[in-house]
């Protein structure tokens, strides 16, 4: 049994740490002072059956008679009292009452999961509005709600998401090795699925494979660090393929809409990564999708991040180049390029950006996340990370050559803009949904940082290797580091 509730009202960190509890709602005082995540003080019953192969011994012992005992209840919470075992012991379970009994226990081992990690993601604890959704990755989760009773890889793939994050915030071996054992058999299913041409091209299948992703973004360290970002970007190449192997057109409404529109974001940092262009950059695919709905200024933004896929791409076969000629032309081609690219984020800038400061430190958080802030530091963070790309690679493509243009932007200030965004990331109601939103700006911050030297920024130095070394951007810290690209996280303690 997990974490079953005593007499103290302690919140569920403080229990664990056994620390005195201030009792502040809805996060404790003395957590946020310990600079840890702060549980909550909702401790549900979770009555867990090791197996169900033990409950099917149980279930056949009474269909030969033998007398009963008790049993565990995974939905109510509570063990049988004595007139539930008079009631037990009145007739033997048939064949088709243990299918159903097992069937019952299996959906609510599945409901009690998923509802705890529903609590553990979401910003708050509560469903996402819609501006957020539409601005903040939150799309998706109308059409896991709805999909995953219909296809067995997707409720697989997010029974297994659940168990292992309940195992991880209670520290429960058991449950991260279930977890994980769900999910090798998610990933075995969806290998028959690909094999049927309805089922591989379906809304559910693409949606098992972005949990598959934001799996590995989580909890892919748990095994063999160094291969945490290799099997993300497995992941993400196949969902490419998936949205390949589908037209444009079947993506401009229901449910497809919302996975497309989410998905655009991680497979462009995806492709980014691999410094490959991206297909999701050419005209029809960046218009088609949305004949039926308008864009919301994360679709604009992305519309702009795609085409620098296809920069890096080039610049790298401009360096490879053998002739100098040639090499010269693609350098100016590339210039030219980055300058579209740096007026097209001028441009976003001008019509789409909503007005978010970073005002926030760790010592002054609200109490819970707002909304309207999430969608604005999201937002935000990922236009200066982008316009601090852009801005560098046209510095290394010009400045060696004495050449000049024009900056209209401190990226000295937006660098700090998202330093200091960092810790609204952490605060403790954000959720792991922080993954969705963290990975990208901050990878960005800190090889900038860095790049910078000991004597620039340093006031922000100090607040990037403070948020980078709290708990609650411990999964961001770690998938920068199994990207292997000389990430130099150590570099900043």
């Amino acid at each position: 049994m997990v974490g079953v509730p005593g007499r103290s009202k302690a919140c569920v960190t403080c229990l664990k740490r056994k620390k005195r509890c201030d009792l502040e709602k809805p996060f404790c005082g003395t957590c946020r002072k310990a600079r840890v995540e702060c549980g909550g003080y909702h401790r549900p019953r979770i009555f867990i059956n090791n197996t169900m192969e033990d409950h099917n011994k149980q279930l056949v012992k009474k269909e030969r008679g033998a007398s009963a005992g008790t049993s565990m209840s995974l939905s109510s919470g509570r063990s049988s009292d004595s007139s539930d075992t008079d009631s037990n012991r009145s007739s033997p379970v048939s064949g088709s009452d243990a299918a159903l009994l097992m069937s019952l226990a299996r959906s609510a081992y599945q409901t009690k999961y998923m509802d705890l990690w529903w609590r553990l993601y979401l910003p708050n604890g509560q469903r996402l509005s819609k501006v957020v959704t539409s601005n903040a990755m939150g799309g998706w989760l109308d059409a896991i709600h709805e999909l995953h009773f219909k296809e067995p890889v997707l409720e697989n793939a997010l029974v297994a998401l659940s168990v292992t994050a309940v195992g991880k915030q209670e520290g429960d071996m058991y449950l991260k090795e279930e977890g994980r054992r769900l999910y090798g058999k998610a990933l075995q299913g969806m290998a028959g699925a690909m094999k049927d041409q309805k089922r591989a091209t379906s809304d559910a299948i693409l949606t098992a494979v972005r949990l598959f992703s934001f799996y590995e973004s989580l909890f892919g360290q748990c095994e063999k660090p160094a291969e945490q970002a290799r099997s993300w970007q497995v992941h993400n190449t196949g969902d490419l393929a998936l949205v390949a192997s589908r037209s444009p057109y079947s993506f401009i409404s229901g449910y497809a809409h919302q996975l497309f529109c989410d998905g655009r974001t991680h497979l462009t940092m995806s492709c980014l990564r691999r410094r490959k262009r991206l297909f999701l950059a050419d005209a029809e695919w960046k218009t088609i999708p949305w004949l039926k709905h308008e864009k919301t200024p994360r679709d604009h933004l992305l519309d702009v991040m795609m085409d620098m896929a296809g920069l890096f791409e080039d610049t790298d076969n401009m360096k490879a180049c053998p002739d100098p000629l040639k090499k010269e032309k693609l350098r100016q081609q590339l210039i030219d390029g980055f300058l579209a690219l740096k007026y097209g984020l001028l441009t976003w800038q001008t019509l789409h950006a909503p007005d978010y400061h970073p005002t926030y430190t760790a010592d002054n958080l609200p109490d819970e996340v707002d909304p309207e802030d999430l969608t604005g530091a999201h937002l935000m963070t990922l236009f200066w990370a982008t316009s601090i790309v852009a801005c560098s690679n046209l510095d290394s493509l010009c400045a060696p050559h004495g050449a000049e243009y024009h900056v209209e932007w401190d990226l000295d200030e937006f660098c700090g803009d998202i330093v200091r965004t960092l810790p609204f990331f952490c605060h403790p109601s954000m959720g792991l949904f922080r993954q969705h939103v963290a990975v990208y700006p901050t990878t960005v911050a800190l090889h900038y940082i860095c790049a910078a030297g000991a004597t620039r920024l340093v006031d922000e130095r100090r607040i990037l290797a403070d948020s980078l070394y709290d708990p609650a951007l411990a999964g961001v810290r770690h998938f920068i580091v199994s990207m292997k690209d000389n990430s130099p996280v150590d570099f900043l303690k």
